[in-house]
């Protein structure tokens, strides 16, 4: 049960799946376990058998794996099993990556919603990790329970139980031969709209990602519906379906402007978020009259086995289009990147996979760091540890354009990052030098990397001297503003924060500041 719901929820492999249970003597509360790096998304599961078949999980048991993940979050490894453990670093992995977001999964053969109790103690875990303390930001964590309902409801899609029939009208459209068939074409937003009404969710069980809610994209969506639907045919990348049985019927013959087709046991496998989009757009009374969507119907039949499964697999593993993608187009950009050219120093401001940082190499995400940490605010060094991707929302004004201006030089940008690199490598030392890599003070190490370089920052001589040319890294001085900055923090967690957890406290905007003003009080 663990990890079909590991499999289910993240779209992995069966073989992944099965590498994803942790269950046993002192798992801690945690069954299961799978980062998954294409989708930025880190699942923890715990599972229960229920003999009867009634019932749900015990409050003993939910608090548990809250503890657990707590424990989990705070990087206290060792109170874990070994086969969580021999994951450990794919877990810091997951845990110090930044815009990382958390799947908490319940799974369990109860008929029953979660008892009053354990949903609470569920939802404070939720509040106090989701907390960014200024009411910004997606949450972090989510939470999902995988019932007896649920999971036999996702095994019969999977199977094939629940096998929807649609009629699809296309316009301008395709034929694709071979190796497999498959039609493309547009299609009316009404109609779309309609299958929403109809089957709703169903319509989606074979799409790993479902549907999503609030995000960014989504809004985009709703925003284009409302102010110029006409144009949502080229801003939307389209809707996906494979069905069993594929056929055109004879209305409208050869003619390629328009056309029925009938599909049998068909599943949206990409585009959820448009299909449902627009079904709420239109329960919200919106108008669909203008609205087409790009549309790709693909037949199964006489396909090889699990090839429907590897369209969906691939469909939504597509690397997307980020917000600092369009960074690389910022003038501001342009210039930092020329300017270091001319000092030998390599400003990778595009995504590549051929980029890899060096000696003199650095790209975008690592100068937003280091320019974030080197404001001496502790709001900039945590917005760079929860979710750097804040930073390039809007490129004309706010964050970004406090951090990167006219008055931006190239040489600063690179002193800032030299800065913080060193500070990321005395912090590796010290933890080096711990007796294990687990507990409290392990976690600020890891955890606190961004306030710590803030801390350092904000000593004058060091930040006079990161906006001149000659500028060159004082290692022995970085290292003693490094170590009394960790046992100042170190002071004021345990006098001010001793309960709570490093993962989100580091993440947390108003706890950081506190930790930040209390750590400025005593230099």
């Amino acid at each position: 049960m663990a990890a079909y719901a590991i499999f289910a929820a993240s779209g992995c492999s069966h073989e992944e799946a099965a590498a994803s249970v942790v269950d046993g003597g002192d798992d801690n509360g945690v069954d299961a376990v799978h980062y998954s790096a294409s989708l930025r998304q880190l699942f923890i599961v715990q599972s229960k058998w229920i003999q009867n078949g009634t019932g749900e999980p015990d409050l003993a048991s939910v608090g548990k794996m809250c503890q657990g993940i707590k424990d989990l979050f705070n990087l206290s490894f060792d109170r874990f099993n070994q086969k969580l453990q021999d994951r450990q670093p794919e877990m810091e992995r997951a845990l110090k990556e930044y815009d990382t977001r958390y799947q908490v999964i319940v799974a369990d053969t109860g008929d029953r919603g979660l008892a009053e109790h354990s949903q609470r103690v569920i939802d404070d875990l939720l509040v106090e990790m989701n907390d960014a303390g200024d009411g910004t930001g997606e949450p972090l964590v989510t939470f999902q329970r995988w019932n007896q309902a649920r999971t036999h409801t996702s095994l019969a899609a999977v199977a094939g139980g629940n096998a929807i029939d649609l009629e699809v009208g296309l316009t301008n459209w395709g034929k694709v031969d071979a190796p497999y068939t498959a039609f493309y074409g547009m299609v009316a937003g009404q109609e779309i709209a309609e299958w929403w009404k109809q089957f709703g969710r169903q319509l989606f069980e074979k799409n790993i990602r479902q549907v999503l809610g609030t995000t960014d994209v989504n809004t985009e969506m709703k925003s284009t519906l409302t102010e110029n639907g006409q144009l949502f045919w080229y801003f939307n990348n389209g809707i996906t379906i494979v069905a069993d049985t594929l056929s055109k019927s004879a209305v409208g013959g050869t003619n390629r402007d328009a056309g029925m087709f009938k599909l049998t046991g068909a599943q949206v496998v990409n585009g959820a978020q448009t299909v449902s989009s627009i079904g709420r757009f239109v329960e919200a009374d919106g108008d669909l009259t203008d609205v087409r969507v790009m549309m790709r119907l693909i037949s199964l039949q006489d396909t090889p086995e699990r090839f429907g499964f590897q369209v969906t697999r691939s469909n939504n593993r597509q690397n997307r289009i980020e917000n600092r993608d369009f960074a690389s187009q910022d003038t501001e950009q342009v210039r930092i990147k020329t300017e270091l050219r001319l000092e030998g120093v390599e400003y990778s401001i595009v995504r590549s996979d051929s980029y890899k940082p060096g000696p003199t190499a650095f790209d975008l995400n690592e100068g937003t760091i280091a320019l974030a940490c080197a404001e001496c605010d502790s709001g900039m060094a945590v917005q760079a540890k929860r979710e750097i991707g804040k930073f390039y929302e809007d490129l004309s004004a706010g964050i970004y354009k406090r951090l990167f201006n006219p008055l931006t030089t190239g040489d600063y940008v690179w002193n800032c990052v030299q800065v913080v690199r060193e500070v990321d490598r005395v912090l590796a030392e010290m933890t080096k030098a711990l007796p294990k890599r687990s507990g409290r003070q392990y976690g600020l190490l890891v955890h606190g990397n961004r306030l710590v370089a803030a801390v350092v920052f904000r000593d004058g001589e060091l930040a006079k001297s990161a906006k001149t040319e000659g500028f060159s890294i004082d290692g022995n001085k970085i290292e003693s503003l490094v170590r009394s900055a960790v046992g100042a923090i170190s002071q004021c967690l345990d006098t001010d924060f001793a309960d709570n957890m490093l993962g989100t406290l580091f993440k947390n905007a108003t706890k950081s500041s506190q930790v930040y003003g209390a750590v400025q009080a005593t230099a």
